[in-house]
């Protein structure tokens, strides 16, 4: 006597049709996350930057130095290189 398939046909209980359009869906909601992750991710390497160039900036100020001589220093350095 052939035996039922029992929990293995579950999915068997929705259409094709309903099942693309849950895939649909989740890819849908999936891209929205991705989306979301990319902004934040946009919004920190922006914060990080700032950061940055505050330090940069605060490290100018404490060394008694001008902008220009900063920019003469570094503009040295690298035509050694």
């Amino acid at each position: 006597m052939p035996r039922t398939k029992g929990s293995k046909n579950k999915s068997s209980d929705l259409s094709i049709d309903e099942r693309i359009a849950a895939v649909n869906s989740e890819i849908e909601s999936l891209q929205k996350q991705v989306k979301a992750k990319k902004d934040e991710l946009k919004k920190l390497k922006s914060k990080k930057e700032e950061n940055d160039l505050k330090k940069i900036a605060e490290a100018i100020q404490a060394s008694g130095k001008s902008v220009d001589e900063i920019i003469g220093l570094i503009s040295d350095g690298q035509s050694e290189n």
